[in-house]
């Protein structure tokens, strides 16, 4: 994933323009350097707890699952009941920003993860774990928003700004690129509790420094689309829930048919919200523009294909291979690693000479070839051939993801960058979301190695739909109105 995509919320969006307007002047509503630096500090301990409780839990799956004594189907809901609740509130969680102001909403977010930390650590069963990391994601996606939303508020000055804004994405995407390994170690060396225990100073020093050091924002009146959220809720939790059930249960069984048929369901009420609620979560013209839509879309094929790939071959070194969690975190580093070497060494220089819509096509495109390459891999295969998928997946998808983030910048007027950037994490996160439950289903079986090359046809059938789209925006730059900037007839 890029470091850009957790952008997230429309806290952001009032945050940024009130800083712009009053904060160029030198030293204007600044607090002391010292405390600044304190509040930063804080801010990125809690954003990456979060980063690293996402890809650390990866390779935690197989070790809980055996641990606690439970089917697949049950184990996969402790990635997905996070990652629901985290996908369906970020957007509504920035509007809560803005309403009660960014340093309560940074308390609370961090309190309630670190206490459902806490919780999952001592959970007895599979349920109450579940429960505990449900409860997290909803503190993550509290926490989420609000700790990019807060940087203009502890710099007003341009030059301060762009330093925290790069150092809060180099935060996350260090994060990322240690989690599996740091994971796996801590698996190995005190047992899978120890992943969550983790969270627990990190939390409370995060909420100890935000108390002195944080001022609190001024508070809005941002109206809350509660259909939308609720809907929106809806439609993600039973669709993941009849993708997990068919793994078990068969994708004919009623039940399954049940879930999926009212996750449609949920989906049509979400849009028919969208089109006569007064204040939409999700303003219909906002994807009427081509190429917001290519990015938005995009985003969530790519969380589709880099979180699918970090699950199936978690689950293919410990599973099939017999790793432990510590040489499964190890054998993983080309994908994570190489998703931060394409942001720091590759994009920008080809992104000049090329230009946003080829990197995004290319991107997709050597993700394909990368899909292809892991397509081979089984019980016996030479780890080389693992590297070289997972290094050339790693540093395809942040070249994707980089070029629909610039893609989506140029699209999105200024009062709406908030929603942007919210809607491209959304839909990154939902992607996560039915990565998990697609293919942990087609996983779920004690023949998990014959299923490894369906599971690799459904990542490249993805990365397929990426090239398609990046195409579509490549047509869309050539007639010359590839960076407009439109904008909608209805917004915020």
């Amino acid at each position: 994933m890029t470091r850009r995509d957790d952008i997230a919320g429309r806290g952001g969006t009032r945050a940024l323009a009130d800083s712009r307007a009053a904060a160029d002047s030198p030293g204007h509503g600044e607090s002391p350097p010292r405390r600044r630096r304190l509040g930063f500090f804080a801010v990125c301990l809690g954003y990456c707890a979060i980063i690293l409780d996402g890809s650390v839990l990866n390779v935690a799956l197989p070790t809980i699952r055996h641990d606690l004594g439970h089917s697949m189907a049950a184990a996969q809901w402790v990635l997905s009941g996070y990652t629901l609740a985290l996908s369906a509130l970020l957007l509504t969680a920035g509007a809560l920003g803005d309403r009660i102001g960014l340093r309560r909403m940074l308390l609370g977010g961090v309190a309630l993860f670190t206490v459902a930390s806490a919780a999952c650590a001592s959970a007895p069963d599979i349920g109450a774990l579940v429960a505990a990391r449900v409860i997290q994601g909803v503190g993550a996606a509290a926490l989420l928003p609000a700790t990019l939303a807060v940087i203009p508020h502890l710099f007003t000055r341009s030059a301060d700004r762009a330093r925290a804004t790069v150092a809060w994405v180099a935060a996350g995407a260090i994060s990322v690129a240690i989690g599996p390994l740091v994971g796996g170690v801590l698996i190995d060396a005190f047992g899978w509790r120890s992943i969550f225990l983790i969270n627990l100073p990190i939390g409370l020093l995060s909420a100890a420094l935000t108390w002195v050091s944080v001022p609190e924002t001024e508070r809005h009146r941002v109206p809350v689309d509660q259909a939308g959220q609720v809907t929106a809720a809806v439609a993600l939790g039973l669709l993941a829930a009849g993708l997990i059930l068919a793994g078990s249960a068969g994708w004919t069984a009623p039940a399954t048919l049940g879930l999926l048929a009212g996750g449609v369901a949920a989906g049509a009420a979400f849009w028919l919200a969208e089109h006569r609620g007064r204040h939409p979560m999700l303003p219909p013209s906002f994807l009427r523009h081509r190429v917001r839509a290519v990015a938005v879309f995009s985003a969530g094929l790519m969380g589709f294909v880099f979180y699918g790939t970090l699950l199936v071959m978690s689950l293919y070194f410990q599973d099939i291979r017999g790793d432990s969690p510590a040489a499964a975190g190890a054998a993983l580093l080309p994908l994570t690693v190489g998703s931060i070497a394409a942001p720091l060494v590759l994009y920008r220089p080809l992104a000049r000479r090329f230009g946003h819509p080829v990197m995004l096509t290319a991107g997709f495109t050597c993700c394909a070839l990368g899909t292809i390459v892991l397509g081979w891999v089984g019980p016996q295969t030479s780890y080389w051939l693992a590297l070289a998928g997972l290094l050339l997946t790693g540093v395809a998808s942040t070249v994707a993801f980089s070029a629909l983030t610039s893609l989506l910048v140029a699209s999105v007027p200024p009062r709406q960058s908030g929603l942007g950037s919210g809607l491209q994490n959304t839909a990154r996160q939902a992607g996560a979301l039915f990565a998990v439950s697609l293919l942990g289903s087609v996983l779920n079986t004690a023949l998990m190695a014959g299923r490894l090359p369906v599971a690799f046809t459904i990542i490249g059938l993805a990365t397929a739909a990426g090239v398609a789209l990046g195409l579509l925006a490549l047509r869309h730059d050539a007639a010359g109105d590839g960076a407009e900037v439109a904008e909608p007839s209805r917004g915020r």
